[in-house]
């Protein structure tokens, strides 16, 4: 016997809703990222927008043809992209940041310290 899946027409498309995680000084963005989108019950959220700096960071990044860790501090971030997912108790996904300065960092952040007023814009479909 087949089973049948209950379904719906939507006829509007659904919206996306932002968020935006603003950090204090010396909080951790990859715990606070966690803990900003388990508290507003949000599964799947997509790193549109960032304003501000990371105290220190260390980003995973190709330096010619060689992958490179790096580490910085006091950087201002110009652009930030990413998905985060979560999946049980579990944050999956990457956060990527293009730093300002003379010599810009652009790299996948493995750990950071968020500055004071450090914000991530986030984007998600409401449930």
């Amino acid at each position: 016997m087949p089973k049948y899946i209950d379904s719906m027409v939507i006829k509007e498309p659904i919206k996306k809703k932002n968020l935006t995680l603003e950090f204090d000084e010396g909080d951790n963005v990859i715990s606070g990222i966690k803990q900003g989108l388990a508290m507003n019950n949000i599964r799947e959220a997509e790193v549109v927008d960032v304003e501000g700096n990371l105290t220190t960071a260390t980003v995973n990044a190709m330096e010619g043809s060689k992958f490179k860790k790096i580490d910085f501090s006091n950087m201002k971030i110009l652009r930030a992209s990413g998905n985060f997912k979560i999946g049980g108790d579990d944050l999956w996904g990457s956060l990527h940041v293009f730093t300002e300065g003379r010599k810009p960092i652009s790299g996948t952040v493995v750990k950071a310290t968020a500055a004071q007023g450090f914000k991530l814009i986030f984007s998600f479909l409401p449930r």
